[in-house]
């Protein structure tokens, strides 16, 4: 995935990722869009942030947990939020998590990190701020249509 994010960067291309936890119980997907959102090096998983070689984690004899429940849902949401973003429907997420323990679902956009490791990502991040100064963001007001049901 790192590889994947410094190229998107270096390019401009947006792209998703995803991902479930060792334990197996929590998952996320995310939206990255160089520049405008946290890229996978602002806020990596800790295993990447520590640099810790994932080969040292596991044990001999024994499986990381793997739940495809889980994985079936972490890749669902994946998924939906893709075909949101390209057929043009619903709001697409940039950040979902899934705790599966207290089916808890946060949701939240991520900042790019100003001293991101990722060079790419701290040029577009400049870019950006410079698109904005001539394009002030908008935010659509939406109005809320009342469901009714005929009974």
């Amino acid at each position: 995935r790192i590889t994947i994010n410094g190229v998107c960067n270096k390019y401009g291309v947006y792209w998703f990722e995803s991902g479930v936890s060792e334990n197996a119980v929590s998952g996320h997907i995310q939206f990255l869009k160089p520049g405008i959102s946290a890229c996978f090096a602002c806020a990596p998983p800790l295993v990447v942030a520590t640099k810790i070689d994932e080969k040292t984690l596991k044990k001999d004899g024994v499986c990381a947990a793997s739940l495809p429940t889980t994985m079936g849902i972490v890749a669902g949401f994946l998924v939906q939020n893709t075909l949101k973003y390209l057929l043009k429907f619903g709001e697409v997420s940039d950040y979902l998590g899934y705790n599966a323990l207290e089916d808890f679902f946060p949701k939240m956009t991520l900042k790019p990190n100003e001293n991101c490791d990722d060079s790419y990502c701290v040029k577009k991040q400049l870019e950006y701020k410079e698109y904005l100064k001539d394009n002030p963001l908008v935010q659509e007001v939406k109005e809320e249509i009342a469901i009714v049901h005929d009974d």
